[in-house]
């Protein structure tokens, strides 16, 4: 899934062509994910408008985005596909001020315990934009632009 996330990014900085001059037209996208009715925070977005650059946005603590091309402010004008992903947190971590002995401590206790993959705080379902079912018909007037995603199980 990682990689998924780091192919979208990086397309998205690469984008499709010599420059500015060959770059979509963008348009000011924001929006708002929320899961069971809650917002979701870090969330990865991506929008997929078909022959254009990959859009990116992360959800901040109220669950709200704003996407970028490419490096600039904005999405493609189009109909885009949706994909949204979250890890779930991992538990322990050492800290930059954690000491030698506490990072000891945390490795013995973690020997031995069978790694978990990654798991996703929000459904799977979600994270793929071609299979989601989640849209998005960004307009040239920024203020239609403003998306509502209530993701359920």
């Amino acid at each position: 899934m990682r990689r998924l996330i780091c192919s979208a990014m990086l397309l998205s900085l690469v984008g499709c062509g010599g420059g500015v001059a060959d770059a979509p037209k963008l348009a000011e996208v924001k929006g708002t994910v929320t899961y069971n009715g809650n917002p979701v925070a870090g969330a990865n977005v991506t929008f997929m408008v078909e022959k254009k650059p990959i859009s990116v946005g992360t959800t901040d603590a109220s669950g709200k985005f704003m996407m970028t091309t490419g490096g600039r402010k904005g999405a493609p004008v189009g109909s885009a596909k949706v994909g949204i992903i979250k890890a779930a947190k991992q538990e322990s971590a050492a800290t930059p001020d954690m000491k030698p002995d506490d990072m000891r401590k945390m490795q013995m206790e973690q020997m031995g315990k069978k790694k978990e993959a990654e798991k996703p705080e929000i459904p799977l379902k979600y994270s793929n934009p071609a299979t989601s079912n989640l849209t998005a018909e960004v307009s040239e007037n920024a203020g239609a632009n403003d998306f509502v995603f209530p993701l359920v199980d």
